[in-house]
């Protein structure tokens, strides 16, 4: 595997969230619309209290693949993708991109996307639009350490079970492309 620009990533895109800060305080205004993002089904908050924390490298299978927007509404993350898509030109290559309350921005990911991120700063809320409901039986993990060679920038690890028992790239890649040849 080796790394790609984030801007590389077919339907992968990167945005500025629209902001508006006076004596009140500030107003996030999230657009899903703009990246032909279907009505909000449904939002997930992650807050991570510790520097460090690890999650991903997440993805789910059809009937229930996910496209996501990420967006790090407050402290930092170094977010990272693999991509999944067995027809597209970045299929294997990893991105990474730094996401934070101060540079303001988020990321679309589109279905055969995994991702994952590692907090940079404690308490750190990361905000997910999703396409698609969560289902555990649909739901797997790459191994954030195996091949994909992710050089995570904080080597004190916060991690899930579901996480270190993460499987290889190629069996992920493989469950995916089959999900895709299923009739649903």
């Amino acid at each position: 595997m080796s790394f790609k620009a984030i801007n590389e990533f077919e339907g992968v895109y990167v945005d500025q969230i629209e902001s508006n800060t006076d004596f009140r305080g500030t107003f996030l205004k999230f657009s899903p619309g703009k990246f032909g993002f279907p009505a909000i089904d449904s939002i997930a908050l992650s807050m991570n209290p510790k520097i460090g924390t690890l999650r991903g490298m997440h993805y789910q299978i059809e009937p229930f693949a996910e496209e996501k927007i990420v967006t790090c509404v407050r402290g930092a993350i170094y977010d990272a993708i693999i991509d999944m898509r067995p027809d597209s030109k970045s299929f294997g290559e990893v991105g990474v991109l730094n996401l934070s309350q101060e540079n303001g921005l988020q990321i679309y990911l589109p279905k055969g996307i995994a991702h994952g991120f590692q907090t940079l700063q404690p308490d750190t809320i990361v905000h997910y639009f999703l396409s698609s409901p969560f289902s555990a039986k649909h739901s797997y993990s790459i191994d954030p350490f195996e091949d994909n060679k992710i050089n995570w920038p904080i080597e004190t690890f916060h991690l899930a079970e579901k996480d270190k028992s993460g499987i290889p790239f190629m069996s992920a890649a493989k469950s995916f492309s089959d999900s895709l040849n299923k009739e649903v």
